[in-house]
């Protein structure tokens, strides 16, 4: 059976591949090798590439320095390091993502799958009120991700030396600076991830054991970022994306919640580095009882993203 398209009020779409003309359908191969497979090998395309390009680039720009001791001590030196590096840094982000994790993912669901690589992936249309519900339940949970986060770094007792290495490149003092960091940290993951994660990986796992690669692409997604302090948060906003892509047909929802998430972290660095609100500061007690309020929320809208999303039972395959 086909797969339906709510967005078109439930008119069959096309539920690729309609031919087996990749190779791996061709040869009757197991989907689920082909997706952890797939995420494999793109991961390490995408690792060592980047590894490299950022290893030329840092080196391009700080020389000796970057390997070089100081007498002004470890940590200093490394923020100053972050500080000379961030703008190279996150130029290699953007052309990294795109060339070493979004073309070999396009490459290999046309080398595999079919050559019909957008209704692979599910790039079509959605309802306004599925984007716009999805863009809320995130928004809504950034503060409560904000609580967990800080809980967890309070509780180990992590350096705060070490937190501001860590947001030196999520972090911008301008406004012309604070556009291109938008681009590096929630422009381009949006696009790429959401496409390897959701569009191949997701896709391709559903097409065997349906809703559970939520759940399976959800924690793959937490892990692949290696932050041990953020797997928690990282994989329930994975879960979040996940479900949006396989109750709306489409992969537009998770682009808008992850773009929105990431946009939200950048803003929120860049008000706290600027201080844009001038003596407006959240205390602990505060932001916690706005988490509180936030989270009936989000669950309301994803509550109200389900009502307005329908997904058709159908047969694997």
């Amino acid at each position: 059976m086909e797969d339906e398209d709510p967005a078109s009020g439930g008119s069959p779409a096309a539920s690729p591949p309609g031919t087996p003309e990749g190779t791996w359908e061709r040869g009757g191969r197991s989907l689920n090798s082909a997706a952890l497979a797939g995420l494999l090998g793109v991961g390490v395309i995408y690792f060592y590439g980047q590894s490299f390009v950022v290893t030329i680039a840092v080196l391009a720009t700080t020389g000796r320095e970057a390997f070089a001791g100081q007498t002004e001590g470890l940590f200093k030196h490394l923020i100053t390091i972050a500080e000379l590096t961030k703008t190279p840094i996150r130029v290699c982000l953007i052309v990294t993502q795109f060339a070493f994790m979004l073309l070999p993912t396009l490459w290999l669901i046309r080398r595999w799958h079919t050559a019909d690589v957008r209704s692979y992936i599910r790039l079509r249309r959605c309802s306004p009120s599925q984007l716009a519900l999805a863009v809320c339940a995130i928004a809504f949970l950034f503060p409560v991700n904000i609580v967990v986060s800080e809980f967890f770094e309070s509780r180990l007792n992590i350096p705060e030396k070490l937190l501001r290495i860590n947001e030196t490149l999520f972090t911008a003092s301008g406004a012309g600076e604070l556009a291109f960091v938008i681009l590096a940290i929630a422009v381009t993951p949006a696009i790429c991830e959401e496409i390897l994660f959701r569009g191949y990986v997701q896709r391709t796992l559903e097409r065997t054991i349906g809703w559970k690669s939520v759940v399976v692409v959800g924690i793959l997604f937490g892990l692949y970022h290696m932050q041990p302090l953020g797997l928690l948060t990282l994989s329930g906003l994975g879960l979040v994306f996940g479900y949006f892509y396989y109750a709306s047909n489409s992969l537009l929802p998770g682009m808008a919640a992850h773009f929105t998430n990431n946009l939200l972290v950048v803003v929120w660095l860049y008000i706290v580095k600027t201080d844009a609100l001038g003596s407006f500061h959240l205390t602990t007690g505060a932001f916690t009882l706005l988490a509180s309020i936030a989270l009936p929320s989000a669950a309301l809208s994803l509550y109200l993203f389900h009502r307005v999303s329908t997904k058709p039972q159908t047969p694997a395959g």
